[in-house]
């Protein structure tokens, strides 16, 4: 497709080309105040009808108002000199996720780290009043930050839940689920999700799922692929069996068997990336804080099993210092301190001094009381040895105990099944991992699983208890049946 001209926009120097779409061109401007390369996305013609404007003008409103780490930014909308819309965005110089695909597949921890983060940002689009769906998640529309993070664009044909969908609207049929193309279901926020498991297929084999080497890959041939043919493996050994299982659940036919929301695929990621690599390579969940609370709307997929309990202390002087290997701040408190930030009046020199020697009398003390302690403990036969790193944080309850054996208990009711299960030594952090019939496998932080089956076939499940720090791997539990 041959791109047009680039037209003149006031504050802004043409430099050069950077692709075309459907119906846009994008170029790359310098902007003169404050000075900075931006991308330029210019609809093609003038000549162009009132519905085609009205998108273009709500991608612009709708990436602006997702102010996300993990969705393109757009810097303002306009006309060009020649009467074409445009949007002005952040520059991404290292390309797309498509153009890394091309050069080699993704690493398993990587894809890990994409998934979430693309989850992010689209559970952030989600959770807008009424919820935006992007309709078009592939790799060319994911642009890779200086940092090596995504950054989601392109929400063109991006569409309002509650708004009717648009007739004239185009779709990327190798990442689309099959409700897109053969209009089987209703699409809704699981159509997102089941091309975010399409694009994550992509970037570990190279290609789309339902795309053959050398093959037919016309539009109408992958679509039946698509709706016809299992969910195939990404045939990589070093790709664990749960994610294997996890993508094949999220490209479900049904959309009823997938993860319902972009977050519980997130939750579904992490906890693939903690069981495989350990809690800390497990990658943040990002989404908009709620304004009603100034509080984070869930600063991690598993927010829900947080203690919102909180203890109220005393006040006490709090001193910042930098950890110079991880750059997190340390906090230190000082109960004594604190004693030390009363202003002595002026005219009180010996109210002044009789404060000091307080402090000091109470640091002797303490430093008394903290010595013999230790002594007592080194020389009472049996005690154990004693470190100055030993944290006096007390332990969960049963947290040094395995998960007791799991019983599930399932009830059915007409089509919909509901199935909750118990055990001992129980935490509130535990995550649980559910298999289903097929074999596929799921993740919830509830000790309960509902869903619906269209037959009277017996539904069943099993559960493995994962806990957060990863101890006690235990063993699949008995069949649960309804």
């Amino acid at each position: 497709m041959t791109q047009t001209a680039h037209p003149e926009i006031p504050g802004l120097i043409f430099q050069k080309d950077l692709g075309t779409g459907g119906f846009a061109d994008v170029y790359l401007y310098r902007r003169l105040s404050p000075d900075r390369l931006v991308a330029v996305k210019v609809l093609r013609t003038t000549d162009m009808s009132d519905r085609l404007v009205k998108r273009f003008t709500a991608e612009a409103d709708a990436m602006a108002a997702l102010n996300h780490p993990h969705i393109a930014q757009v810097y303002s909308a306009g006309i060009t000199t020649d009467g074409r819309p445009y949007i002005e965005m952040a520059y991404y110089p290292y390309g797309s996720l498509d153009d890394r695909a091309r050069q080699a597949p993704f690493t398993v921890p990587d894809v890990l780290r994409i998934g979430v983060q693309l989850c992010s940002a689209i559970e952030t689009a989600h959770r807008l009043r009424p919820p935006l769906l992007h309709r078009d998640i592939k790799p060319a529309n994911v642009l890779i930050d200086e940092y090596g993070d995504p950054a989601l664009t392109d929400f063109g044909i991006a569409s309002r839940m509650n708004e009717a969908d648009d007739e004239d609207t185009s779709l990327s049929v190798f990442w689309a689920p099959p409700e897109a193309m053969f209009s089987t279901s209703p699409i809704d926020k699981r159509s997102d999700v089941y091309s975010v498991g399409a694009l994550l297929w992509h970037l570990l084999v190279g290609r789309a799922p339902y795309m053959i080497r050398g093959g037919d890959n016309r539009p109408a041939s992958t679509m039946i692929r698509t709706r016809d043919l299992p969910v195939p493996s990404t045939g990589r050994p070093d790709v664990p069996a749960s994610l294997e299982r996890l993508l094949a659940q999220t490209m479900s036919k049904d959309p009823k068997l997938r993860p319902a929301t972009a977050a519980d695929l997130a939750r579904a990621l992490n906890a693939i990336e903690q069981n495989e690599y350990g809690f800390g390579r497990v990658t943040p969940f990002k989404v908009r804080m709620d304004p009603a609370s100034q509080m984070p709307a869930s600063s991690s997929p598993n927010a829900e099993t947080e203690d919102i309990t909180k203890f109220k202390a005393m006040p006490q002087v709090v001193h910042e210092s930098q950890d110079e290997h991880s750059g997190t701040i340390l906090r230190s408190s000082s109960v004594i301190e604190d004693a030390q930030t009363d202003t002595p009046e002026p005219d009180q020199p010996a109210s002044r001094a009789g404060r000091t020697g307080l402090v000091i009398g109470l640091v002797v003390v303490l430093a008394v009381v903290i010595a013999g302690g230790m002594w007592l403990a080194l020389k009472s036969p049996g005690a154990p040895p004693t470190s100055v790193e030993q944290t006096s944080s007390m332990p969960a309850i049963g947290a040094d105990l395995p998960p007791g054996s799991v019983t599930i208990v399932c009830s059915r009711d007409g089509n919909n099944i509901d199935c909750s299960w118990t055990y001992t030594n129980n935490l509130t952090t535990d995550a649980y991992r559910v298999q289903l019939p097929d074999g596929s496998e799921t993740v919830t932080n509830q000790p309960k699983y509902l869903t619906t089956t269209p037959d009277d076939q017996p539904y069943c499940i099993r559960v493995k208890v994962v806990r957060q720090d990863g101890k006690f791997p235990g063993d699949w539990s008995d069949e649960g049946c309804a």
